[in-house]
This record gives structure tokens, C-alpha cells and sequence, in this order.
């Protein structure tokens, strides 16, 4: 798809995350030169009626909420069988990779942010609207430390017919409510709440709050066991934390927080209570070593030395990068000898050599031959192989 061009105007320059729903991509609006995201619905969702009008409702929904916290949709439309969202294209980190990176955070941050995205969930409830899939992958942090609550997709709204689709599971298993687990179509902004909740439990513990070998397990725990304490897990936290926790995770709805403004008001009194710096003790200590991580596979490959090639090796052609991609590149998209990485006063530059398809800062392309500063977090992409770039004690 990338390189596809969508009505005659919306040119896909990069693919950022994918299910198996739909894909979302960045796009460059050749009529205006702007950048947008673009949600696209896979093949195989286009051969169900029903999941293509649940895309178009995802669109219809969101065209009904306005706010500073919820991304904006564009346009939707089919072209030749490609359904797709246009919405506004937010340049950030979802909590999830941001989690993944760095663990747990600081608790005043942890705060701002979810009252950030509490404020998005009654833009939508303000319309009768229910989320039904909040999680870190769906809250994205703008490099302004601005919170876009994302993917509509299992929305639902009071006022419109329910969809259903046979043998969906509905929600995420991670942060899904009981209620939810049991019966998505009683689920309401309580439920939202509740997922909230696990949210904030993993941003301040680094820990989602249930775990299992299956999804099945995950849910279970759900539904049947009390809230963990998350003071345990991060023993520098004031213990209303876990008040807070247990109330906003309370199995039975009407025992959690009735109200967005009662669950913020709940934030508010934590933030009061919470220092500086409660930050868990990091976990490694000593030299650190700057490193790549393939997101899929989680591969990793150390950076050793301030320079470097990394590409594609040719035993043929006696070319062998100081990190191979190889096999990660199980289209040949790389080439044998892609970018140049070089560190200077211990700051990290990357420079594409020429290669055939472009190199890719956060989707953002890079011009051949001109060095740019990657900083932590930074996704870099060579041909279709994506890489986190991370800084990890020793």
C-alpha cells in the first residue's frame, strides 16, 4: 500500500501500526502538501458487510465529538474497494510504546496525561458516545504533551442501532471492564472509566494490572479478582493510590466512580498527595549502551562503536554491514548498505546513503546524504523493517 495513491490525492508514505481490522498509514495531501493519517480497512474486513459499516460509523461518531483530546476526522470514503478514514495526523508516542521504552513514569505526568484523556472521554459521552477500547495503544502523547484519544472502532452510541458482529470479542483483554467482558452492549462510560484505571495502573507501575498465559486468564481476573495493589509494585507511591485503584476498578459499576468529573476529582486529591520524583528505583544501573529493537520481533542490535552501517548483507558481493537486517528483511527492501550512524559528543546521527527506498525518521524522510539527530524513542525505518532506538543501562 505504501506509495498508493487514494483518490487521486492522498499519497501513503508510510505505514505506522496495523491489526487485523485495518492499518494506519501517513499520508501526504498532494493537493495541499499536508500530512494526515490515514486508517485503512484491511482486504479481509472488506469482504464482511457488517465491519464495513461499523468503519462508517466509526467515522460518523467521531465527526460528532469535538475536543482538544480526541483526534479529528477529515473524510471517509472507497476508492476501488479501499475503504479508509482521513483524520488529522498527530506527530507523538502512543502510552503503550512510551511504557515499553521507559517503564513506568512519573506520577504527576502519569496524572496530567489521564486527566488529558478523561477530559476526551466526555467529549464523547457529552454525546452519548461509549469508546469500549481504551487502552495505552489507543491514547496517543503529542511531542506537545498533548493527549489524542484514538481508534473509534468498537464505538457506540446511544442514539444510533447497535452493530453486532458474530464471534468478536469486544475490547481489549488487558484493560476490558467485567461488565464488558460479559455483555459489550451494556457497557457505558463507567466502563471507560474502569479501563482508564488500568491505564494509569501500568503508567505508574510499568505493570498492566492483570496478566495470564491466554486472553481467556486476562479476562477472568477481570471479572473475578480484586485490583492489585499497584503500591507494591511501586512502594514510593502514597497509598490512597491503591483507594483510588480499587474504586476505579471495583467489579460492580455502580461501586466505581458514577462520573468523568468524580474519577478526575479522585485524580486531583492523588496529586496533591504525590512528591516529586516517586518514581520506582530503575531496574539496571551502570554504562549505557544505546541499542535498535525490531518491535516485532524484539530483536535487539547494540551499537558498539561511534560508527556504523547498517543494511542488508551480500556474502556475494563481500558486504557485510556492522548491523544486518537481513533477517528482518524478508523482502529484500533494505539496502546492503542503507544508512550511516555516527555518534558525536554523545549525540546519535543517522545518515541515508542513497538507498533505494527511502529512510524514515518517525515518517518523516530523510534526504539522502544529510546527517539527522535520532534521539531516544525514535522509530527508524529502512525499507519495510522498523527500528526503536533506545538507550539501555548496561
Amino acid at each position: 500500500m505504501v506509495g498508493r495513491v487514494i483518490q487521486g490525492r492522498y499519497k501513503l508514505i508510510d505505514e505506522r501500526g496495523s491489526g487485523s481490522m485495518a492499518s494506519v498509514f501517513i499520508a501526504r495531501d498532494l493537493q495541499t502538501n499536508r500530512l494526515y493519517a490515514i486508517k485503512v480497512l484491511s482486504r479481509k474486513a472488506t469482504t464482511d458487510a457488517e465491519l464495513i459499516q461499523r468503519f462508517r460509523r466509526e467515522f460518523e461518531l467521531l465527526k460528532q465529538i469535538s475536543g482538544a483530546h480526541v483526534i479529528q476526522p477529515i473524510a471517509w470514503g472507497d476508492d476501488q474497494d479501499i475503504y479508509f478514514i482521513v483524520m488529522d495526523y498527530v506527530d507523538g508516542h502512543t502510552l503503550k510504546q512510551i511504557v515499553e521504552q521507559k517503564g513506568a513514569i512519573d506520577p504527576r505526568r502519569a496524572i496530567n496525561i489521564i486527566v488529558q484523556a478523561a477530559d476526551g472521554l466526555y467529549s464523547a459521552a457529552s454525546k452519548g458516545i461509549v469508546h469500549r477500547d481504551i487502552k495505552p495503544q489507543n491514547i496517543m502523547l503529542t511531542t506537545d504533551n498533548v493527549v489524542k484519544l484514538t481508534d473509534f472502532g468498537l464505538a457506540r452510541s446511544e442514539s444510533t442501532a447497535p452493530i453486532t458482529v458474530s464471534n468478536v470479542f469486544l475490547g481489549t483483554p488487558y484493560y476490558v471492564s467485567p461488565e464488558q467482558a460479559d455483555n459489550g452492549r451494556i457497557a457505558d462510560t463507567r466502563s471507560d472509566l474502569y479501563s482508564l484505571a488500568c491505564v494509569f495502573f501500568e503508567l505508574v507501575s510499568g505493570k498492566v494490572p492483570y496478566d495470564g498465559e491466554t486472553a481467556v486468564d486476562v479476562v477472568v481476573q477481570h471479572m473475578r479478582n480484586p485490583p492489585p495493589s499497584v503500591c507494591a509494585i511501586n512502594p514510593s507511591l502514597p497509598l490512597m493510590y491503591d483507594a483510588f485503584i480499587r474504586k476505579g476498578m471495583a467489579k460492580r459499576p455502580q461501586e466505581r466512580f458514577q462520573t468523568i468529573q468524580e474519577f478526575v476529582d479522585g485524580l486531583s486529591t492523588l496529586l496533591e498527595a504525590t512528591p516529586e520524583n516517586t518514581l520506582p528505583p530503575p531496574r539496571d544501573t551502570g554504562r549505557q549502551i544505546p541499542r535498535f529493537v525490531s518491535p516485532i520481533s524484539g530483536q535487539t542490535f547494540q551499537i558498539l562503536k561511534p560508527e556504523l552501517i547498517i543494511g542488508r548483507s551480500d556474502p556475494n558481493k563481500g558486504i557485510f554491514p556492522d548491523i544486518d537486517l537481513i533477517a528482518l528483511d524478508v523482502h529484500h527492501t533494505v539496502s546492503r548498505r542503507h544508512v550511516h550512524l555516527s555518534i558525536r559528543e554523545e549525540r546519535y546521527f543517522v545518515e541515508d546513503l542513497g538507498a533505494f527506498n527511502k529512510t524514515y525518521i518517525n515518517g518523516v524522510p530523510l534526504m539522502p546524504n544529510q546527517p539527522q539527530e535520532l534521539r531516544e524513542g525514535d522509530t527508524l525505518r529502512l525499507g519495510n523493517v522498523d527500528l526503536r532506538f533506545e538507550i539501555r543501562a548496561s
